[in-house]
Parts: structure tokens; C-alpha cells; sequence
């Protein structure tokens, strides 16, 4: 997409997004903007055939997203955003089916407890919970994919960390959009990008945080990953858009992720806003949906091919 199209389309979700966010004072205002965003139907383009069924986990709300080309043996694991506070199950569902019909998966996504009625340690437990329960249902790990963008993105890692230090299997790889990862704001970007992101700004990211961790520090590694032991996670993807606060929170967690011996991939986008890739309208989101895609793909071979030599 040539720039000016990016510059279009910024502008546009500056508008109906981050100046209208920026005069919510409360989660129940923001939560009433965002279900008007997500019956916004330029913003939604949900594919054909997509079905969406309700289900529960560990008696916890989901939702099978599936595409014609969906297969019962794979399963993408989702987590989705809203600064732990909201959903926009349109939005994510569209997203979320794109990527199930490109890998011939099935999406499930996990509609964890929202702050502040349901503060952390609330989305982590559910979003652990429900893995745990396709687990004992049977699934086997190297059929499974995790993945999240921003608040979801923070809930994938955790839920990666949570399975090592409980010593049980790892998923086949996880996908990180616009990740969430350090919560204490450190991130220069942060304050660089502070005018300049079309998403949110400052006061509205800090208002998220504060509904979802309240008096807690900020540092925690179970609330931001950023900080944890960062050891023996399986293969990961993570995309930012440069014009974003939280760009930072995704490039230095890949870096760590990297010091740290693991398999990880970094995409950075020029000129595309937080969790660009689920607005299917920008070229750059259907490039990154290609690259997301053939990523899963690779890495649930190789993780079937690594289960066999086990067995």
C-alpha cells in the first residue's frame, strides 16, 4: 500500500477511535465505543463461510471459528485484545477465521473475565484453564497454536510460561500481535509515538492497566512477560506497526526472547498502526496474514514431525 493510503487510513482510525477513546472515563463508556466499532462494517469484512459456534472450556465462554477449509485436528488458540477490559468479537472473529482457513485450522476463541470486574489473575487462569482442558480432551500439543493480539498477545506468553513451570507440554508455536508485554511503560516508543498512534494514547493505555492490575507491580513476570525467565518457549512470531505506542513492547521482547535461545520471528510494518493485521483493508495486513500463516504451517509440521520421534 503506498503511503498516502496508510496516512488515509490512520487518520481515519484517529477519528473514530483514538479521539473518542481519549474522552471515555470509564470502562463501561469504553466498552459502549468499542461495540459501536465493531458493527462497523468497513472495519469488519468477515470472510464467507465463516461459521462462529459458542462452546465452553473449563466452563469458561468460547467460540469455534471455522472456515470451509477447517480441520478438527488443528486448533489456533485465541486470545483476544481490548486492554484486558473489552472484546470486539466481530473484529477478532474475522481475523481469527482468515487465519484458521489459510493453516486448514480451527479457531477457538477464549472469552476470558474482564477487567475491572474481574481483575488479574482473572484472564491469565482462564486463558491457562482452557488449554489445559483441550489437553484433557484429548488434543495433542503439536496440533495446538497459540495466539493473541495486545492484551491477547501478553495472555499467550503467559500462558506459554505457566505451562513450563507446571511442567506440562508446550503448543507447537505461538503468533504475537502488537504484544503487551511490559506493563511498567518503559518502552521508549511509549513516549515517542505518544502523539502519533492513531490507536490510543497514553492516558487511555494506563487506564486499561490500571482496571487490570490495580495496586499490583507492574513488574510482575505473570503480568509482564517482558520480565520473566524467558527459557525454552516454543517458536514464536511477532508483528508491530511502527506507528504504534506499544511498538517497542513486541521489538525488545523478541530480542530478549532471542538472548534467551529461542526460535523467534520479528515482522515490523511501516506506517501501520497497533494490531494492524486485523484490519484486512491494508495490504500490509493480508502480507502479514501470508507470513502468519505459512509460519503456522511450517511449525505444526514440525512439531507433529518432532512428536513421531518421540513416540
Amino acid at each position: 500500500m503506498d503511503s498516502w493510503r496508510n496516512r488515509a487510513f490512520n487518520k481515519v482510525l484517529f477519528r473514530i477511535m483514538r479521539q473518542r477513546l481519549a474522552n471515555c472515563t470509564s470502562t463501561l463508556e469504553m466498552r459502549d465505543l468499542i461495540l459501536s466499532i465493531d458493527n462497523y462494517g468497513p472495519f469488519i469484512s468477515a470472510p464467507k463461510g465463516m461459521d462462529v459456534v459458542p462452546t465452553k472450556l473449563a466452563k469458561i465462554p468460547c467460540d469455534w471459528v471455522d472456515m470451509p477449509s477447517s480441520s478438527g485436528n488443528k486448533i489456533i488458540l485465541y486470545f483476544h485484545g481490548g486492554g484486558f477490559c473489552f472484546h470486539s468479537p466481530r473484529i477478532h472473529n474475522a481475523f481469527l477465521a482468515r487465519l484458521a482457513g489459510l493453516t486448514k485450522s480451527r479457531g477457538l476463541m477464549v472469552n476470558y473475565r474482564l477487567a475491572p470486574e474481574h481483575p488479574y489473575p482473572a484472564a491469565p487462569d482462564d486463558s491457562f484453564a482452557v488449554y489445559r482442558a483441550l489437553l484433557v480432551k484429548g488434543y495433542q500439543p503439536h496440533q495446538i497454536f497459540l495466539a493473541g493480539d495486545s492484551a491477547g498477545g501478553n495472555l499467550a506468553l503467559t500462558t506459554m510460561l505457566r505451562l513450563r513451570e507446571a511442567k506440562l507440554p508446550q503448543p507447537a508455536g505461538a503468533i504475537m500481535l502488537s504484544p503487551v508485554s511490559d506493563m511498567a511503560v518503559t518502552g521508549e516508543s511509549a513516549f515517542k509515538k505518544c502523539k502519533d498512534d492513531p490507536f490510543f494514547d497514553l492516558s487511555t493505555l494506563l487506564l486499561m492497566r490500571n482496571n487490570y492490575i490495580g495496586m499490583r507491580n507492574p513488574c510482575e513476570p505473570d503480568i509482564s512477560p517482558f520480565y520473566a525467565d524467558l527459557r525454552d518457549l516454543p517458536p514464536s512470531f511477532i508483528t508491530v506497526g511502527t506507528e504504534e505506542l506499544l511498538m517497542d513492547d513486541g521489538i525488545r521482547l523478541a530480542e530478549r526472547m532471542g538472548e534467551a535461545g529461542n526460535d523467534v520471528t520479528i515482522h515490523i510494518a511501516k506506517g501501520v498502526p497497533h494490531v494492524y493485521p486485523l484490519f484486512y483493508q491494508l495490504s500490509e495486513s493480508r502480507e502479514a496474514l501470508k507470513l502468519m500463516a505459512s509460519f503456522v504451517n511450517d511449525k505444526f509440521k514440525q512439531a507433529k514431525s518432532m512428536d513421531k520421534k518421540a513416540s
